[in-house]
């Protein structure tokens, strides 16, 4: 543990090292165990002899060197050496676990290591391995926006040095240019201080030398491009930039004909999601995805102080809008779920921001989609939030609609005089394209709401008198309202700061999209219910010509047919050619890694729309991408491995060949092969693969998907879904009455064991974190399988929160169906910091229905007690006794046990004086006289004494609620008399 504080991760004191940081010290010991003693030319020998063994072997090997070079600047050139050496799938498992550790763990990374992460980098780039652009675009995403701390500041610095020194690695991919045009146009306002002075002048001159000499790569980022060079605008370096794109296209390139063209292009996903750290973007994704209205508020404070803790972190709000907007498109069932909307959070952003300057910023980045809308091309999408702020906003703060609608109107003939009539048009297409999909039902509300000034009002109907009701509604209206006095924030913002608009340009000439290019826009039909829902699409932004390159660079054994298919239009014909693919695929005997993944990255772009298709249509036909799978059935196992490992190529570009493999093999009986599958993926063991597959299952092809298939998994792999808590968190957090039902019948009937009893109180330690419903079905489900009641109990010995509610009362519910053991006793006895949420209840609830027996049991701890335990445990047992006494009716039956209370008096000269001064039980039972000479002196007793003598024989020990009692009772007597 201290190696993986001071050698990898900055971790306090309270932090415990995780899976991540104990699988590194694995790997980095058998590494070290393996070349211990032996030469340099032994070692290499020695560890190709290990690599070869396995697939397992290779990757502990690949990681422990891996972790050499994270931690050893001076050992990290001979490590990669190795590592060239040794690496036999191209450098991929390094790459993999490389970007799991940025992705998770970025932000905890000592600084001399994010620095060697770099260096890696370089090395990747400088022999231009396939990993190195998810590297390189994951290290810039690292780049925090708005954050002039010492440590981003000198990462910054770092990767402007990195992108000059690999310019030649840059210059040869598109998608690298453009991402760093798109990064450091955005991170230059920020570094406005004299502290960062020398990093903004090398930023704008990289920039703008780059955008001169990639022009082409700048219109791939679409219009954010252009948002981005407004927020640069007054920099000296891009006036004259903008003059350029503005008077003289063609100077910066042969087919750019104007800045229309940029603005008629939508930004693809993937350049939005890039200005939010990992950390960031998992966070809000989380907000957006899986807070539920109601407890969202708690979430957004956390947000708030972990991101916007200052004034330079305002800048972010923009990032975080255009994510929500471009990125997070919420399906049909999350939009009738009672998840936060998209709406809420971009209103919460907005209340954040104290600027002038940065909330104009925000509103263009809500409505920047709006200005060019084109419903061909753009998405229904990217402008629902925006028109539902204002129509939500109407309701309790009408003073933001008027906000958001006064700039809407002013942009139409602001954001650029010479294209008004474009953005005109843009934002009336918006409107009819959200009254269409029935975003909202109509206008007529936003238009003529009496809590907007009348002035704003006119403003919109003169601007869009298409959108607005009837004249007689109109007037109507307005006589209705005349009276009205509107609320002084609802009016005009004459002295709200604008965005400064563009320098205008010439009158443009009008281009078409290309709609060939940005391959990931996505357009939206509505449902019968009106809402609109995503058709899919590729995710990676492929163009014709780099498709063309993709298959230009291919074997010619196999060049002709995969052209043949990623050009045919012709589904039919399309499955003929695919089989000619497979076929050559597994004609030609040298195949190696890097040709199999060169012809997955092509046929992935023709692929990706199948792999969109449900499981579950037409499970009887067999569609086109499972072609691949059928040679499976018909290959000799000695001729497995070319299709495992092109299924692994193809694998790690699209994540959903896993699950669809998984129902491929369910449908046949064949499970057992996916085992083999998962040895040649870079995740390498089954247990993660399994539960990756089964999360991109049930994101991606929804519960019914994934509920029809998970009987079999757990079936087939108990070794690893057993106990499995991540597994068990995607069974309970989509789950409805009916599949949880048949769960619960499966786990009765023996058909599945979700529960593992080594490691179950640590798994119910994990469920504590989970949604109330969840942790409910959670217990259903341990209530349905035979699980020892006292492991159960366990897991209450180091929970010291007692807000834990979900937890108390499934445990009692749990536990009050089962006759208390002594071994379960003893543990119930001992839970100190639960009394009341736990041990109390249960132990009344025992003594009810198992009177003797559980009396019995503690007549037995008390015997034993004074030699078996501590004064400390003794007191706790004194104390429990009391606590019981006190909690039940002093005529109840366990007052009948005088073997308890004699039990007690007897141990007396065996207790020490401690404990008979800290338990009021002990101290009471042994001096009060009544209660000595009752329990000492029954053998005593005459048989002919009076009904009185006998009822004081059984009278219950004097506690504090029956002298209470006895005192009540006398004042009654007197008063009588």
């Amino acid at each position: 543990m201290e190696n993986i504080k001071s050698c990898l991760f900055s971790l306090s004191i309270l932090e415990n090292q995780d899976e991540l940081s104990n699988e590194f010290l694995s790997h980095n010991d058998f590494f070290l165990q393996s070349v211990s003693g032996l030469s340099e030319r032994e070692s290499i020998d020695k560890l190709n002899q290990i690599v070869s063994s396995n697939p397992e072997n290779h990757r502990r090997i690949c990681i422990g060197l891996l972790y050499i070079m994270l931690t050893d600047q001076s050992q990290a050139p001979r490590a990669w050496r190795f590592l060239g050496i040794v690496s036999r799938d191209n450098h991929q498992t390094v790459t993999m676990f490389l970007d799991k550790l940025i992705t998770l763990r970025f932000e905890k990374l000592l600084m001399p290591v994010k620095m060697q992460i770099i260096w890696i980098f370089e090395q990747l780039a400088s022999s231009n391995l396939n990993g190195a652009e998810k590297i390189f675009t994951l290290l810039m995403q690292c780049i925090r926006g708005g954050d002039l701390r010492t440590h981003n500041i000198v990462f910054t610095e770092q990767m402007i040095k990195v992108v000059t020194s690999q310019m030649g690695w840059i210059t040869s991919n598109s998608f690298a240019i453009s991402l760093t045009i798109y990064t450091f146009l955005r991170l230059i306002p920020d570094h406005i201080t004299p502290q960062v002075a020398h990093i903004r002048q090398a930023e704008v001159a990289f920039t703008v030398k780059l955008i001169r000499e990639n022009f082409a790569e700048c219109i791939n980022i679409g219009r954010d491009f252009v948002r981005l060079l407004q927020g640069v605008t007054k920099i000296p370096e891009f006036i004259q930039l903008w003059r350029d794109i503005l008077y003289k296209p063609q100077s910066l390139g042969p087919n750019f004909s104007g800045i229309l063209q940029i603005l008629s292009r939508r930004t693809p996903r993937r350049f939005l999601a890039t200005r939010l750290t990992p950390e960031m973007e998992t966070n809000l994704s989380f907000l957006a995805t899986q807070v539920k209205l109601g407890s969202h508020q708690k979430y957004q404070k956390w947000f708030s102080k972990k991101y916007f803790s200052n004034q330079e972190s305002q800048t972010l709000v923009c990032d975080c809008i255009r994510y929500l907007c471009g990125v997070i498109h919420p399906t049909n069932e999350m939009l009738n779920s009672n998840i936060v909307p998209r709406w809420a959070l971009i209103w919460w952003l907005l209340t954040t921001i104290t600027s002038n300057v940065m909330a104009t910023q925000a509103k263009l980045a809500l409505f920047y989609d709006w200005f060019f809308y084109d419903k061909e091309s753009d998405g229904i999408m990217n402008i629902e939030p925006g028109v539902l702020v204002m129509n939500n906003a109407l309701k309790s703060h009408p003073y933001i609609a008027a906000t958001l609608m006064d700039f809407l109107i002013r942009m139409t003939s602001e954001f650029c005089p010479e294209l008004s009539q474009e953005v005109w048009t843009g934002i009336n297409n918006s409107f009819t394209d959200i009254i269409e999909k029935k975003v909202v039902p109509d206008f007529v509300n936003l238009v003529n709401h009496p809590k907007l000034d009348a002035e704003l009002r006119v403003a919109f109907r003169r601007k869009y008198p298409e959108l607005c009701p009837s004249t007689e509604e109109l007037e109507e209206n307005e006589t209705v309202s005349a009276g009205f006095t509107a609320e002084p924030e609802s009016r005009f913002s004459d002295d709200e700061t604008r965005s400064p608009p563009p320098p205008p340009p010439p009158p443009p000439v009008p281009l078409a999209l290309d709609k060939s290019v940005d391959s990931e826009s996505e357009k939206e039909t509505p449902t019968e219910n009106g809402r609109p829902e995503s058709i899919g699409s590729v995710e990676e932004d492929f163009t014709e010509d780099v498709l063309k390159t993709l298959i230009e660079d291919l074997d010619p054994h196999i060049r002709e047919e995969v052209r043949k298919f990623a050009y045919e239009p012709d589904v039919v014909t399309q499955r003929t050619t695919f089989g000619n693919v497979i076929s050559r695929l597994m004609d030609h005997p040298a195949w190696t890694r890097a040709k199999l993944a060169a012809v997955a990255k092509c046929l992935h772009i023709s692929l990706a729309p199948y792999f969109g298709l449900s499981v579950l249509d037409d499970e009887n036909q067999v569609p086109l991408h499972h072609g691949i799978f059928q040679l499976l059935s018909i290959l000799k196992k000695e001729k497995r491995p070319r299709v495992w490992k092109f299924l692994s190529e193809l694998y790690s570009i699209e994540p959903r060949v896993g699950y669809h493999l998984l129902f491929y093999l369910h449908n046949r009986a064949q499970l057992d092969l996916y085992r083999e599958f998962v040895s040649y993926t870079a995740i390498g063991e089954l247990k993660g693969c399994l539960t990756e597959d089964l999360r991109v299952c049930q994101e991606e092809d929804g519960p019914q998907a994934f509920y029809k298939i998970i009987q079999d998994i757990y079936l087939k792999f108990p070794s690893v879904t057993t106990g499995n808590a991540n597994i068990l968190h995607l069974i309970v957090s989509c789950i409805d009455a009916q599949q949880l039902h048949t769960i619960i019948c499966n786990v009765m009937s023996k058909k599945m064991k979700i529960f593992n009893i080594r490691t179950i109180s640590a798994l119910l330690r994990t469920t504590l974190d989970w949604e109330t419903f969840e942790q409910y079905c959670v217990w259903q489900l341990l209530s349905a399988e035979s699980v020892p009641s006292e492991t159960v109990v366990d897991v209450l010995k180091d929970i010291k929160d007692t807000q834990h509610y979900e937890l108390f009362s499934s445990m009692l519910v749990f536990l009050k169906s089962i006759k208390p053991s002594e071994k379960l006793v003893k543990k119930i006895i001992f839970l100190q910091s639960h009394e009341q949420q736990l041990v109390i209840p249960i132990t009344v609830w025992w003594i009810d229905k198992y009177s003797d027996g559980l009396v019995k049991i503690i007549e037995g701890f008390v015997s034993s007690a004074v030699t078996n335990m501590d004064d400390k445990r003794l007191n706790i047992l004194f104390t429990f006794i009391e606590l019981i006494c006190n909690a039940v009716d002093s005529s109840h039956q366990i007052y009948e046990h005088k073997g308890l209370w004699t039990q007690l008096r007897d141990s007396n000269n065996f207790i020490s004086a401690q404990v008979k001064k800290e338990c009021p039980l002990v101290q009471r039972t042994i001096n009060d006289d009544r209660f000595t000479r009752k329990t000492s002196g029954e053998g005593d007793r005459d048989s002919d004494d009076d009904e009185e003598e006998e009822e004081e024989e059984v009278a219950p020990p004097p506690t504090t609620k029956v002298l209470r009692k006895r005192k009540r009772e006398v004042i009654l007597d007197s008063d009588e008399d």
